[in-house]
């Protein structure tokens, strides 16, 4: 600013005569058009929290004041892999037989939120090749992701497997589809390179595409960002990025929250459990009343129906 002036009037609003003077469509405000230093971000303000992802927005707000480099923590390392005989697109389909379209949709959402993911393909239905895989999942990665095996069918033998290799924390929840949810962890052989601790996080999945999809974006998702801001992810990874590099990545955090969960007293008896249906609202986003009979009949005893929109939220 000219040293004498306070205000500031925009060029269209502005008439230049040929006598040199400058006439005004409008009387000015006294310091209108006038952003006083300081007024956007304060001296020592937080503009990027711990644990903020790197968005370009965010990329473009570090640049604004002149961060070249940001402490960021590495993605998270997914191991995933299925189980069953399904067939992959393209391969003839044989009677009785299903397309794997779990592999595409899941591996999906992991890259969506960043992670590096380890595809092992489709393992046997049986209990020493699924023990195998997880072993080889374990080492190197931070979560071992599986879809199939779960249930309690005579060929499910993931959940076993797990038991067999590390521990099963918690197995089924209330929601349907995706009741048979398993979370664990398979301990790994030596230590890691990157000095993580001696177990992988594990979660099953169910293998039904409707059940698998709920079930990650309820818990598995949330559980894959809550992994990258943790001590168990952050240790001996926080590394400065440039902010030029076109990547996913989180702002790295001084206090980082515990995984930790803990159950009080007893098991209640009875639990209200969340449905998720495919026509719950119509194509205007008004509320549907086409629900099974079924659904509509359980609702007020077993919980409420939510539509699958708000798994994306």
């Amino acid at each position: 600013m000219p040293p004498g002036t306070d205000t500031v009037v925009m060029q269209e609003m502005a008439r230049a005569g040929d006598d040199g003077c400058v006439s005004f469509d409008a009387a000015p405000n006294e310091g209108e058009w006038i952003t006083k230093q300081g007024a956007d971000i304060q001296r020592d303000a937080v503009i990027l929290p711990a644990g903020t992802r790197l968005t370009p927005q965010a990329l473009g707000l570090a640049a604004s004041v002149g961060c070249a480099m940001l402490d960021v923590v590495r993605r998270v390392y997914v191991a995933i892999f299925f189980t069953g005989d399904e067939r992959m697109p393209g391969e003839p389909l044989e009677p009785g037989a299903i397309y794997n379209s779990n592999r595409f949709t899941l591996r999906a959402l992991l890259e969506k939120l960043g992670c590096e993911v380890s595809d092992l393909g489709i393992v046997p239905d049986r209990l020493d090749a699924t023990r195998e895989t997880l072993r080889r999942a374990a080492l190197g990665h931070d979560l071992i992701l599986t879809c199939g095996g779960v249930s309690v069918g005579e060929e499910d033998h993931a959940k076993p497997a797990v038991e067999a290799e590390g521990r099963i924390a918690m197995w089924q929840i209330a929601m349907k589809p995706g009741k048979p949810l398993a979370f664990g962890a398979v301990r790994r052989g030596d230590a890691d390179h990157r000095g993580d601790s001696g177990e992988a996080f594990f979660i099953g999945l169910p293998g039904n595409l409707v059940s698998s999809f709920c079930t990650f974006c309820c818990s598995c998702g949330r559980f894959c960002c809550v992994l990258q801001v943790s001590n168990r992810s952050r240790r001996a990874s926080t590394r400065c990025a440039p902010i030029s590099r076109r990547r996913r990545a989180i702002a790295a955090t001084n206090s980082c929250a515990r995984l930790r969960a803990r159950q009080r007293g007893r098991r209640p008896r009875a639990i209200r459990r969340s449905e998720f249906g495919r026509a719950d609202f119509d194509r205007l986003g008004r509320r549907s009343h086409r629900q099974p009979a079924e659904s509509r009949d359980r609702r007020g005893r077993d919980g409420a129906v939510h539509p699958f929109s708000e798994l994306m939220r």
